[in-house]
């Protein structure tokens, strides 16, 4: 869900360029066309159309007509980077406080919103005013062109400010590309690795309960009026609801029992739910813990690797500088060190020392599964747009940045294959510009050892493309395990990765997936898991190296079928 700033700015616009477009013949088309783009903005799966007078009111309200209308006209591709200028002007200048802000953004979000129910919204936006309010009076790069570069970075809204324009050191190649090529062994029995993702634990998930409740996430007790057809399914539901906490349980009791070969374990983040409005170190605390228990419980001798997704902290999305930490203490409601010492205590099963020391200073950690592969794990929520930090300082980032080099760097002399793992998909456009800009530069530059990306966040099964600057040659893949959650309208899954045991690369992906209209029918039997595809076999692939995957890239752009195919 977007909050804060972003919510205002994507308001205004619709308001502004209704405006403008009035006298146009097509103006109801404009309507539409604004109400959906802005659905897209607000990821709201269905929307209402709003009133141009009761947005009129609300923007009259904030005082910004005249700075908006001093920078509109008619026909402007980059109205919407005017119109977030003028707002963050107003903010700086305490002429627009970040209280009426928050007020007038509920309103305007209601006006959008599909659901009845209106609590969360100022629930939400009071939780992030303090870290909003200090940004807003101490950050020495706070300014209307920062704050519009890092939130609508997606909408080419751009400026060369210099807080954004760093990249990372990239040391130059080396003289000898060590691990030499590695030819592979096709009788070896090849390591066979788990990828979950986006669990969204529902902690209070109702059976019976409320499918579509009036907020934007149900299936939860006390939450919205009963009625018939609304009810929510024994394990799960396709409408606006998270998992219950018991398919974990399933899902992990079906790994064990379908594969009781595997290897290891890639675990992408995210499991709080979307409920972001009532999070709480508390409430996410006890969620983190009773997971995790069940991480324990399922794999008791096998090496599970977890990173934290964006839901993780409270407030969501927050992950502030270390220097905030250190100022303010621990305790302190502005710090996130609280779930990195956390982590470090949850994740000590399975971590080294050496891990676990990084793992408290910002959630990262390389981990050495033998001599030639090593895992790195890599906290990139701190990069991604909605992260409010990242307008106070954006080169905090850095350090993981200078990490990953310097892990690869050790791989790279010790002859070691690396996979990494994340929450936020590089390509996107949701990470900010110096962290998109230095990571891909880094895995070009160590495209020779990195033989797996994996991810999560976006909830769909997707991969990401590499490509060589100079030649525009595939050097390497990134893969989604997309989601336990059904939020929204999706099927349970999780990966099963083949790894050659000589080379650390892929060898193929199976998908399974669990059927929940079949799994709610019949309540009291376990679901229904089933193995939806091979990857190798589904698209035909001679193997899952760069340059044979990027022929399925390629062919969406001009295979109908195979889209279809690809995101069905």
């Amino acid at each position: 869900m977007r909050s804060g700033i972003g919510i205002f700015i994507f308001v205004c616009l619709a308001f502004v360029r209704h405006d403008v477009k009035a006298q146009d013949d097509d103006a109801m088309d404009d309507e539409l066309f604004f109400g959906g783009e802005l659905a897209q903005l607000f990821r709201m799966s269905s929307f209402k159309q709003a009133e141009p007078h009761t947005l009129r009111k609300i923007i009259t309200d904030l005082d910004l007509d005249a700075d908006i209308k001093k920078l509109i006209e008619p026909h402007q591709h980059q109205t919407l980077c005017h119109v977030c200028r003028a707002a963050v002007k107003h903010l700086k200048t305490k002429k627009l406080t970040v209280q009426l802000l928050f007020e007038k953004l509920c309103n305007i979000y209601l006006i959008f919103a599909t659901w009845t129910v209106s609590g969360f919204c100022e629930e939400l936006f009071n939780i992030n005013a303090p870290i909003l309010n200090y940004i807003v009076d101490t950050s020495d790069i706070f300014d209307p062109e920062l704050v519009c570069s890092v939130l609508l970075q997606k909408k080419n809204c751009n400026f060369n400010h210099p807080a954004l324009t760093w990249t990372t050191h990239v040391p130059p190649e080396s003289t000898k590309k060590v691990p030499m090529k590695v030819s592979r062994d096709p009788n070896a029995k090849p390591l066979k690795i788990i990828h979950l993702t986006d669990f969204h634990i529902s902690p209070d998930y109702e059976v019976g309960g409320v499918a579509a409740c009036g907020y934007p996430v149900c299936c939860k007790k006390g939450v919205g009026s009963k009625r018939k057809g609304k009810e929510a399914g024994a394990w799960g539901d396709y409408r606006r609801c998270d998992a219950p906490p018991w398919l974990q349980v399933d899902v992990m009791m079906h790994i064990n029992k379908t594969h009781p070969d595997i290897d290891m374990v890639y675990f992408t983040g995210d499991i709080v739910d979307h409920a972001v409005w009532k999070a709480s170190r508390k409430e996410n605390t006890k969620l983190l813990y009773d997971s995790f228990k069940v991480f324990y419980e399922s794999f008791p001798n096998i090496p599970v690797l977890p990173m934290f997704g964006n839901h993780e902290p409270a407030p969501v999305n927050q992950y502030p500088p270390t220097g905030v930490d250190l100022q303010f203490g621990p305790k302190h409601y502005l710090s996130q060190q609280w779930l990195y010492t956390l982590a470090s205590k949850l994740w000590r099963p399975w971590l080294p020392p050496s891990a676990l020391k990084t793992v408290r200073k910002q959630g990262y950690y390389s981990y050495t599964y033998n001599s030639q592969l090593k895992i790195i794990a890599l906290n990139n929520n701190v990069c991604y747009f909605l992260n409010w930090w990242l307008l106070y300082n954006t080169t905090y980032i850095n350090e993981q940045l200078d990490f990953l080099r310097n892990e690869m760097e050790d791989s790279e002399a010790k002859g070691q294959f690396v996979h990494i793992i994340t929450h936020v998909p590089t390509g996107n456009g949701e990470c900010v510009q110096p962290w998109e800009r230095s990571f891909v530069a880094l895995v070009q530059r160590f495209a020779h050892i990195i033989v797996g990306q994996f991810y999560g966040h976006t909830h769909t099964d997707e991969l990401k493309m590499f490509y060589d600057e100079k030649t525009g040659e595939a050097i390497n893949v990134g893969y989604n395990g997309a989601s336990l959650t059904t939020y929204e309208d999706y099927n349970p899954n999780y990966k099963v990765m083949y790894v050659d045991s000589n080379t650390y690369e892929l060898l193929d992906i199976e998908t399974y997936i669990m059927n929940m209209t079949h799994s709610n029918l019949h309540p009291n039997h376990p679901p229904y898991w089933y193995k939806l595809y091979s990857m190798k076999e589904a698209y035909g692939l001679k193997s899952l190296a760069p340059e044979d995957v990027d022929v399925i890239a390629k062919g969406l752009f001009l295979d109908d079928k195979l889209f279809n195919k690809y995101w069905r």
